[in-house]
């Protein structure tokens, strides 16, 4: 399924320069986002042990987890 991603969207998962602070209103994508992100960085062959990922509500985490495992 293809994701029609916003530019901010697009823009936060692509970007590598430096750390990265995704921040929104309920709904708006953020865990997909990170989802998507992550994959990707992993899917160059980086090593996951290398992220720090946090969020504020137990949901979201575990969205993450099962999305990403």
């Amino acid at each position: 399924m293809a994701i029609n991603w916003t530019k901010s969207q697009e823009d936060a998962i692509k970007h590598t320069k430096s750390s990265l602070l995704v921040s929104a209103s309920a709904g708006s994508g953020k865990t997909t986002v990170m989802v998507e992100k992550i994959l990707r960085y992993l899917q160059e062959g980086h090593d996951i042990t290398r992220l720090v990922v946090i969020t504020f509500t137990e949901a979201s985490a575990t969205d993450l987890k099962d999305s990403i495992s």
